[in-house]
């Protein structure tokens, strides 16, 4: 695709938000400068500290900008939708285009925009000038995360338990080899598998509270892993595939123990794992995880303690773009 294929009308301002701290954007901080060249009706803002970030939406909103494209990964794209619900700067929320700049791009994968971040760039100003893009988006449900005193986070994907332990475990022992992201993210959860295999009677104390319109439901022990996610498809393609429950979110809990891993292994290579021994996959409206320790929203860690429940919820909607 021409990245010059649509200069021949001003289209209406459209907004890029682009996070100079993100992992690729650090890597290749000019990656955009070329396709955006010339372009006044482009308005782009470099995000130096995510405490601007409200701000910018702010401008964006009474300038009147109705796609917004957010250039960095996973932990970006979750304050972008906090300071659009929070702070409700728009009447109506504008499309999203959630380009794959960061180390983990989960929700741009499963949401927006996957594939070569310039082709994705492109194609959405291409689309934008057209007038097409509007054929493009889609409203989807965001995870909200809830602490007692504190504005709801928003994001995709909540974790905890040992899953947290993965996290930094890729961090600090297998980013830094520079191994493409398949390769780095299989290698955490099969080191994450042998540790749930081997661990006993180990792992993450968490009482669970759930709430959907037909049933409420709870369960609570040492846990492995419990997750919830608005997502319909995870790191590496793998698919929860719940059987019961109604609601926006899906949960999904795996004790520890090899019963309980072995038994999801043959799920995790058809990349739909369903409920079975040790192991709980459902929907529901509302979960409350009560625990001490560490939970992660999107790859970021936040402490939790355990006289104050964290509830999620998938009750709030924001518009992306897609093809």
């Amino acid at each position: 695709m021409s990245y010059r294929a649509f200069l021949t009308v001003s289209p209406a301002p459209l907004a890029i938000l682009s996070n100079r701290l993100s992992t690729q954007n650090r890597a290749a901080a000019g990656w955009l400068d070329d396709i955006i060249a010339g372009q006044a009706w482009i308005r782009r803002f470099d995000i130096d500290d995510i405490t601007a970030i409200p701000g910018m939406l702010a401008e964006c909103a009474a300038a009147g900008i109705g796609t917004v494209c957010v250039d960095g990964g996973d932990g970006t794209a979750g304050l972008v939708f906090s300071a659009l619900i929070n702070g409700r700067p728009y009447d109506t929320p504008p499309a999203l285009a959630l380009l794959p700049s960061g180390k983990t791009n989960m929700t741009a994968e499963a949401w927006s925009l996957v594939g070569d971040r310039r082709e994705a760039l492109a194609g959405v100003i291409a689309r934008h000038a057209a007038g097409t893009l509007e054929q493009t988006v889609h409203e989807h449900p965001v995870l909200a995360v809830h602490e007692d005193g504190r504005p709801a986070r928003y994001g995709a994907f909540f974790g905890a338990a040992d899953v947290v332990d993965g996290i930094l475990y890729c961090r600090r022992a297998i980013y830094p080899k520079g191994w493409p992201n398949t390769i780095s993210h299989s290698a955490a959860i099969g080191v994450l598998l042998w540790k749930a295999m081997t661990a006993g009677q180990k792992g993450g104390v968490v009482e669970v509270r759930g709430k959907d319109a037909d049933d409420a439901w709870q369960e609570d022990g040492r846990f492995f892993v419990v997750m919830a996610t608005t997502m319909s498809r995870l790191l590496l393609g793998l698919s929860p595939q719940p059987v019961i429950g109604q609601g926006a979110v899906q949960y999904l809990s795996l004790r520890p123990g090899p019963r309980a891993v072995l038994s999801t292994v043959p799920g995790i290579v058809s990349k739909r794992v369903g409920p079975g021994a040790a192991r709980t996959v459902r929907r529901t409206d509302t979960a409350a995880f009560t625990f001490a320790g560490a939970y992660t929203l999107d790859g970021e860690l936040y402490e939790a303690t355990a006289d104050k429940p964290v509830t999620v919820d998938g009750s709030s909607t924001l518009r992306f773009i897609r093809w």
